[in-house]
């Protein structure tokens, strides 16, 4: 069972009215309004009807738009009152408004076979399992690795240290790990050329050798298991 044009469409339609009335048509006094007013917040109320009418515009089904509205609303109402860390706040959600527009989506094509079938596949098939592995190994795992091996090298950085972001140098490199691994299995192997360069814009003084060496050793340890590990999986996916 695959999926028409048409079906598709409405699936992009239905996230095309969640970025408008949610990025666009949502201005930075309407949250504040709402953290203020909570739900009496007449932004929010209007932010809702919004949603509605978006959603309603881009799918044309009154029902699937009342339904993608209502469940806006509450999850909305909840984020007000939720006391966490704001990012988290924010994937959480995302997540909701993704999962209530795929629901929405699913009932109007009536494509529940169509999910049950496409995740069979995808959970029977190893190219699947290979993708998994590989990003989830050069994300965390990796970064542990990287850690205990540079340990013997940080402890004699210590003093000359310069402050840094907070777990900035962890986030740097599972980013960079992670778009080396895709460029590798798309065989966009150029553009790692512009990655591996976005390391010269950091500059030291003559006398902070030791901290170059650093980040240096730091950076091949990061770069070199990806790459082998993302020949690998090319090579893994394509065989089989």
């Amino acid at each position: 069972m695959s999926l028409t044009n048409s079906e598709i469409s409405l699936l992009l339609k239905l996230f095309t009215a969640h970025m408008v009335s949610d990025y666009f048509l949502q201005f930075s006094s309407w949250s504040k309004d709402k953290e203020v007013n909570k739900i009496r917040s007449k932004k929010l109320y209007l932010h809702i009807l919004i949603t509605f009418l978006a959603a309603f515009l881009f799918s044309g089904s009154f029902w699937a738009a009342l339904f993608i509205g209502v469940t806006h609303y509450l999850i909305d109402l909840g984020k007000i009152y939720l006391k966490i860390n704001r990012f988290v706040l924010f994937i959480i959600d995302q997540a909701l408004h993704t999962l209530i527009l795929l629901i929405t989506w699913l009932c109007l094509i009536d494509g529940w076979q169509w999910l049950k079938e496409s995740t069979i596949w995808l959970v029977d098939t190893p190219q699947t399992w290979i993708l998994v592995f590989a990003y989830g190994v050069i994300t965390f795992p990796l970064s542990v690795v990287i850690n205990i091996f540079t340990d013997r090298w940080r402890s004699q950085l210590e003093p000359d240290r310069q402050e840094s972001l907070q777990k900035a140098g962890l986030w740097i490199g599972v980013f960079e790990r992670v778009l080396i691994l895709t460029f590798i299995l798309t065989n966009q192997f150029s553009a790692m050329g512009f990655l591996i360069a976005t390391k010269a814009i950091l500059r030291f003084k003559d006398t902070e050798t030791k901290q170059m060496e650093y980040v240096l050793i730091g950076t091949l340890m990061s770069i070199t298991p990806t790459i082998l590990l993302g020949i690998l999986a090319h090579y893994l996916i394509t065989s089989l």
